[in-house]
């Protein structure tokens, strides 16, 4: 296997989110329920365990119906539970693949996320606050399986893997496509719209794996030149990035979001 050298960031929610919600709501009560009641519970998830690097977000719960219920928007978050579950399970199983892991463990390895998150949702069944047309507590995520010189990938939904050479010049990233709707929420049939791959890897190569608060920053020239001097202070370069960036346009910039990035 390449050498190579990792780290993570997770960053919950600015501000932004709750304003951003409270557009979405037309009702002066609605917003005030909104302003007193929403606690900014963490709904991404990511694990790094080398060889496998898995993130997932928690699809946002319904506010405009626990705002009509007057409901306090739950903290823990069951959409970041399913973000939790669904990267543990990734993990364990990619492991115990491992030995003999091949593009087709990449389905399987989902599945099982899947399986799992479905266990967690039948104990609590369809809610009307799940904020999604499925009716279950859902995630979107995203993982990578290195081996050797090769990396196993999968998607579903906007999450997101990405692939640069040495000089962050970008050689693949996963489609982001939430059409037709699929997520992690235990149904079997989601696992039929997972994107899937696998591509070699090069010495000086990057590889990301991120949620979709992340996804206007890998298209951003300025926060892809940092990546070019991998070194100790790169995870605070980046910091020092988005508080730059958020005052600048917070919708783009100041949602809760996770990253993986790798380094051959």
């Amino acid at each position: 296997m390449l050498f190579m050298e990792y780290f993570s960031i997770f960053e919950p929610s600015s501000k932004v989110s709750l304003n951003s919600l409270k557009d979405k709501l037309s009702r002066d009560d609605l917003k005030d329920n909104l302003e007193r009641n929403y606690t900014y519970p963490q709904e991404d998830y990511l694990i790094a365990e080398p060889p496998v690097f898995v993130v997932s977000d928690g699809v946002t719960l319904d506010f405009k119906r626990l705002s009509e219920k007057n409901k306090k928007y739950p903290n823990p978050s069951p959409a970041g539970e399913v973000a939790k579950i669904f990267c543990q399970a990734v993990v364990k199983k990619a492991q115990e693949l491992y030995g003999d892991f091949g593009i087709e463990s990449v389905s399987e390895v989902f599945k099982v996320g899947n399986r799992q998150v479905g266990e967690f949702n039948k104990k609590i069944e369809k809610s009307d606050i799940s904020g999604n047309p499925t009716g279950f507590y859902s995630a979107t995520g995203a993982f990578v399986v290195v081996k050797e010189n090769k990396a196993y990938w999968a998607s579903i939904c906007d999450s997101f893997v990405a692939h640069f050479d040495k000089n962050m010049n970008l050689k693949f990233m996963s489609s982001g496509s939430c059409t037709p709707y699929a997520v992690i929420n235990g149904e079997e049939k989601m696992a039929s719209h997972l994107e899937t791959g696998v591509f070699d890897i090069e010495p000086g190569d990057r590889v990301l794996v991120l949620t979709d608060g992340f996804e206007h920053y890998v298209t951003n020239s300025d926060f892809l030149e940092m990546f070019k001097n991998w070194d100790r202070n790169l995870k605070t370069r980046i910091a020092e990035f988005s508080k730059n960036v958020i005052p600048k346009d917070p919708q783009k910039f100041g949602h809760e979001r996770s990253l993986i990035a790798v380094s051959f």
